[in-house]
């Protein structure tokens, strides 16, 4: 079966097409880099892990409240429009806004992927091109995560965000090598940290907690090595 027979509004079935500017650059130089940058390519090597076999996907997750969170959390708590919703309506909106929440993750993450592969060409330093090349294995591996979370616990997949598409296509489509760093290492991978520890804090679900520290882990090093391949 499709990802396509599971999103709640239909999307284009074509690939969605954005183009690259900038150039390939390759460097002779192997043998001399930055320490921080080593050790921190090291850590993305060390800290490898399997989301089939790490993550205990036998851990039951309720579809209609997939990250188990308080009701203070969701944003129509309090209103009138809450207030005036029954019992039904208001599993199906935190079905739903927990379902579209988990979609931007992963349309997030497939981001990160193919933004840390630009990233792997047109780093014009060999040690970051070697360090963004485990944040590339990271990212695929947090694409399948949330791909299968989505699948098999919430049963449906939202459309990405237009703002967030927007975000991940200036990532891509400025010509100079350092915007991707800025775009995606800082501000993207910034956000979703933030949001990823809120969320492990805040769920009462097992698996969510689980799986989002893990992600956690990775994201963290991702966020460090923008902050030091820009500083200088």
């Amino acid at each position: 079966m499709s990802s396509f027979d599971f999103y709640v509004s239909p999307v284009p079935e074509e690939i969605w097409g954005v183009p690259m500017a900038g150039n390939t650059r390759f460097s002779w130089d192997y043998d001399n880099g930055r320490d921080q940058l080593l050790n921190l390519y090291q850590k993305g090597k060390d800290k490898q892990w399997d989301a089939r076999s790490r993550i205990d996907w036998g851990l039951e997750v309720d579809p209609d409240d997939v990250a188990g969170l308080p009701e203070e959390f969701n944003p129509l708590s309090g209103s009138r429009i809450w207030d005036r919703m029954n019992r039904k309506e208001r599993t199906a909106f935190t079905r739903h806004q927990g379902s579209w929440l988990f979609s931007q993750f992963l349309h997030g993450e497939q981001g990160a992927l193919n933004v840390s592969a630009r990233i792997v060409a047109s780093a014009p330093d060999m040690d970051s091109k070697f360090y963004a090349a485990t944040q590339t294995m990271d990212e695929a591996r947090h694409v399948e995560l949330f791909s299968r979370f989505l699948r098999e616990k919430s049963g449906m997949y939202y459309p990405v965000n237009q703002d967030l598409a927007k975000l991940l296509a200036e990532s891509l489509e400025d010509s100079r090598w350092d915007l991707p760093y800025l775009g995606m290492q800082v501000l993207i991978e910034g956000l979703a940290l933030a949001a990823f520890g809120l969320f492990r804090d805040l769920s009462t679900n097992p698996l969510v907690k689980q799986l989002l520290a893990y992600v956690m882990q990775d994201e963290a090093r991702h966020v460090a090595f923008g902050r030091l391949a820009l500083k200088d």
